[in-house]
Parts: C-alpha cells; sequence; structure tokens
C-alpha cells in the first residue's frame, strides 16, 4: 500500500497522540515535546493511508549534525504493513537534504522487528546500555559545582569519552561525545564541576525536565556529584534521577546499585549507520 508522508502540523497534534497512545499505551510524551520538537531542526513525520494518520516519526539533527530518529510509532493495527518503511524513507530523504554524516536511534535489545528494520536502512548496533533510576531525595548538601564554559568542556570531558563508550545519554538520546557535543552540553548549561576535588558531572534532561534529572557522567568524587544531582532535580521539581550508561562500566553500575538505584527495564541498543 502506498501512504502519503507530510509534516504532523498543529491540526493532526490529536489524530498524532491517538497514534502514539494505541501504540505505547500509558509511556506517551508527545503532547509534553510537541512545541519542543517545533524548534528544532528536522520534520515530525506523520504517514496517512487513505487521509488517516496511522504512523508518526521525527527527525531530529543533533549538535554534531547526526541524524537521531526518533518517536517512531505505528497503529497497531498498521503494523507490519509498510508504514515504517514509509517512515524511514522520509528520514532518510531528510538525512541526505540536512547534510548529516551519521544516522543514530535506539531500541529495546530484544525488539527485532525495530532493529531489522533500521538494519534495512544501513544502521548496525553500535552499543548496549541500561538504565537505572532513583526517587530524589528531599534533603542533602550538593553545593559547591559550577556550570563549565562552553570552551572549555571538550577538553574536560575528552579523559571519559572510552569509558562512556562514547556517548552521553539523556531522555534516552544518545549523543556521540565529541567537540560540537560537548560545545552543545555546556552551552544548555549540562555540564558541571567541582574544582577542588575535580567531580565532573554531565546533568540535565533535553526535556520532560519536571519528570526527571539525567545523569550522563559521573567522575570523581561521585558521591559528591550525586549529592549535587540530587540538589538540582529538587531545584527543578524533577522526581527522580535517571542513569542510562554502556555496559562497558561495569564500576558505575556497581556505584549505582550500591546507592540504591534500580533498573527501569530491559537493556536498550544504539544503532548508527555512515551516510
Amino acid at each position: 500500500m502506498e501512504y502519503t508522508v507530510k509534516p504532523v502540523t498543529p491540526e493532526y497534534l490529536a489524530d498524532a497522540l491517538r497514534v502514539e497512545k494505541a501504540a505505547m499505551g500509558d509511556h506517551c510524551y508527545l503532547a509534553d515535546v510537541y512545541e519542543y520538537y517545533q524548534t528544532t531542526r528536522g520534520e515530525l513525520t506523520g504517514a496517512f493511508a487513505d487521509g488517516r494518520l496511522v504512523g508518526i516519526g521525527k527527525f531530529t539533527v543533533l549538535w554534531d549534525d547526526s541524524g537521531w530518529l526518533e518517536t517512531l510509532r505505528v497503529e497497531p493495527d498498521w503494523q507490519r504493513k509498510g508504514v515504517g518503511m514509509a517512515l524511514y524513507r522520509r528520514y532518510m530523504e531528510q538525512a541526505e537534504a540536512l547534510h548529516c554524516p551519521y544516522l543514530r536511534m535506539y531500541t529495546g535489545a530484544n525488539n527485532i522487528p525495530s532493529a531489522g528494520l533500521a538494519r534495512r536502512f544501513g544502521l548496525e548496533k553500535a552499543a548496549q546500555f541500561r538504565e537505572y533510576a532513583l526517587p530524589v531525595r528531599a534533603e542533602g548538601d550538593g553545593s559547591g559545582f559550577a556550570a563549565v564554559a562552553v570552551d572549555q568542556a571538550f577538553a574536560l570531558l575528552e579523559p571519559y569519552f572510552e569509558k562512556y563508550n562514547g556517548y552521553a545519554v539523556m531522555n534516552r538520546t544518545y549523543y556521540r561525545l565529541n567537540e560540537a557535543t560537548c560545545r552543545g552540553l555546556a552551552e544548555q548549561g549540562r555540564v558541571w564541576r567541582h574544582q577542588e576535588s575535580g567531580t565532573v558531572l554531565i546533568a540535565g534532561a533535553r526535556f520532560q525536565s519536571n519528570k526527571g534529572l539525567h545523569i550522563a557522567l559521573l567522575e570523581g568524587d561521585r558521591d559528591r556529584g550525586l549529592a549535587f544531582a540530587h540538589l538540582l532535580a529538587r531545584q527543578r521539581g524533577a522526581g527522580r534521577l535517571v542513569c542510562n550508561f554502556a555496559l562497558e562500566n561495569p564500576g558505575l553500575e556497581q556505584y549505582l546499585k550500591q546507592s540504591g538505584f534500580e533498573t527501569t527495564g530491559g537493556d536498550l541498543i544504539t544503532m548508527e549507520g555512515k551516510l
């Protein structure tokens, strides 16, 4: 079947929310991020069958000009009927038009259909991750941290790239660590340092900052850094801390467990392709 693909403009938002609800149940966020999506490079695309919206997908250009494929949702009755293929073809058109050197996405480690669709368009598994979360503490001292200047962020963070398998993760957005990403994180006020102890932290949120503070890197005095993360979360009204990290970082996983973090579900993988 042929599908019409076009932007999900405001008049289609209610239909897009219907598709997301049908596909994701209670795990929905489009209503919270739709306005934010309008500020990013890349289209929130709808796939239409005889005028009915049956699938959506967002293409986003990240700080390093890579294309991030997200929010791919297909109404259950229309799954395995080529809707995902139509949305991916639109992803590829945008990647070419926006001169993206890489494409990336994430999915569940056991989500064979999602990974298979990505492979059809040249993406392959890059790394495997695990996500932990912890309710925010109501008290504790996390003072002494300062935001890192944009022109200092890359030099500060580069020594940790390999340890984190080359990614900083927030809101399940897997940013490749490089100079452009470090500058972008610092511009958004997400890179922090405690000068005296040498503790370094990437923490913040891409969106839904009231729902979670995401820790993408935690080095140095981890207890001190975690206390500051709790403080940031309280200041921003976030109810929990979230840390999503590569499995090649067992020391961080052990620390999170000892600190009371618990897994949020099954493992996740990133997939990427070079254009």
